[in-house]
C-alpha cells in the first residue's frame, strides 16, 4: 500500500489518527482532526457538542491538530497494568475477593455468591456476573465480555486500596514515567455505576497510546524506569483461562484458536488477527480504537476514530491494516 492509498484508507474508515512505530521510530503518522470537541454515538457518527443524555465516546482536538479519543474498552488494558503495579507494591493480590477491597454489596449477587468473586475473575471476564452486576453463573465457569459496570469495579477498587484517585494513579505510575501528557480520565456520557456515578472514560492520543504500548516491547522497563516487572507483564499477556485463550488479563492475544468475540457465544475458528504476527497483543475498543503490539516486528500500531462502514465494533480494522502493512513496510 502506497502512502496515498494509506491516506485513502484513513479517510474511508473514518480514522482520525493512525500511528505506526517500528523500534521506537514513527514511520507513519496521519491525522484527520475535527475542529471542536464532541462525541461519537453508537451509530458511529461523530457529533459536536454535548450528547444530551445519549451514550457517547468523547473526542477532542489537541492544540497542534491531532485528536484525543475515548478509547472505549482499550482502557481495560491500561487498568490491568495499574492493577498489576498495585499487586507488585503489595497492596493487593489477584486472588483477593473483590469484597475485601470494596466491601460487601458492590454487586447484585447474593452475599455468598459475591464473596467468591476475585480480582482475577474481573481481570479475566470470568466473574459470572451480567452487565447489570447480577449473578448469572459461578465465577470461573463462564467467559463473558463485560460491557456494563462489572469490570469497571476495578477502578474504584484501585482507589479504595491505594487512597489515590484514578487520575493520580495513572499520572504517577504510567503517564509520568512514560511521558503521556495527553491522557485524562473523563466522564463518559450515558454510562453509570449502580449508584449513578458516571463511568470513567480515558481520553488519550495516538502518541500517548503508542507510549503505553512500548512497555510491551521493552519488557516493562522504559528509559531505565521499570513500569512493570517482566513477570507481571507476562501474566497480562498469557492466556488467563481455557474458556477463551485469546484473552489474557484485560488484553487480547493473537495466535490462539479458536477465540470468542465480545457479545457472542459461538467461538470463531481462526486466530484474532490472521494477518498479524502470532505474538501480537492488543488493547481493543469499540469503533476501532486500538493499540496493537507485535514484539517480533518491534512494532506498535495505534488507530483512533469513529465506526467505519456502520460497524460499531470496528473489529476487522486491525487485520485490514496488517494486510496493508505486510504489503508495504514488511514485504
Amino acid at each position: 500500500m502506497s502512502d496515498a492509498s494509506l491516506e485513502s484508507w484513513v479517510d474511508e474508515t473514518s480514522t482520525t489518527g493512525l500511528l505506526v512505530q517500528i523500534a521506537g521510530e514513527t514511520v507513519v503518522e496521519i491525522d484527520r482532526p475535527t475542529t471542536a470537541p464532541g462525541w461519537i454515538g453508537l451509530d458511529g457518527a461523530p457529533n459536536l457538542g454535548d450528547p444530551q443524555g445519549e451514550i457517547g465516546l468523547p473526542f477532542a482536538p489537541t492544540p497542534d491538530g491531532r485528536m484525543r479519543h475515548d478509547i472505549a474498552s482499550g482502557q481495560k488494558s491500561i487498568v490491568a497494568v495499574l492493577v498489576l503495579i498495585c499487586a507488585e507494591r503489595g497492596l493487593l493480590q489477584l486472588d483477593d475477593p473483590v469484597s475485601t477491597h470494596l466491601g460487601s454489596g458492590w454487586s447484585r449477587a447474593a452475599p455468598d455468591e459475591e464473596a467468591a468473586i476475585t480480582i482475577r475473575h474481573l481481570l479475566t471476564m470470568t466473574s459470572g456476573l451480567g452487565d447489570d452486576l447480577s449473578y448469572v453463573a459461578p465465577p470461573g465457569t463462564r467467559w463473558y465480555y463485560s460491557l456494563g459496570p462489572t469490570w469497571h469495579q476495578l477502578k474504584p477498587l484501585l482507589e479504595a486500596t491505594t487512597g489515590d484517585t484514578l487520575q493520580d494513579l495513572t499520572d504517577n505510575w504510567l503517564a509520568g514515567p512514560l511521558g503521556m501528557e495527553e491522557s485524562t480520565w473523563v466522564d463518559r456520557p450515558g454510562m453509570t455505576y449502580l449508584d449513578g456515578r458516571p463511568i470513567e472514560a480515558l481520553l488519550t492520543s495516538a502518541r500517548d497510546l503508542a507510549r503505553f504500548g512500548s512497555i510491551v516491547l521493552s519488557s516493562g522497563t522504559v528509559v531505565g524506569s521499570e513500569i512493570l516487572a517482566a513477570e507481571s507483564l507476562a501474566q497480562l499477556l498469557t492466556p488467563s483461562q481455557d474458556l477463551n485463550r485469546a484473552y489474557g488479563l484485560l488484553w487480547w492475544l493473537n495466535g490462539q484458536r479458536p477465540f470468542l468475540r465480545p457479545s457472542m457465544t459461538e467461538p470463531v475458528d481462526r486466530i484474532l488477527i490472521p494477518d498479524a504476527p502470532a505474538d501480537t497483543v492488543a488493547a481493543l475498543g469499540a469503533m476501532g480504537q486500538f493499540c496493537l503490539v507485535a514484539p517480533s516486528r518491534r512494532t506498535v500500531i495505534v488507530r483512533l476514530g469513529s465506526a467505519p462502514r456502520g460497524d460499531w465494533t470496528g473489529g476487522e480494522l486491525p487485520n485490514e491494516l496488517w494486510q496493508a502493512l505486510n504489503q508495504s513496510l514488511f514485504n
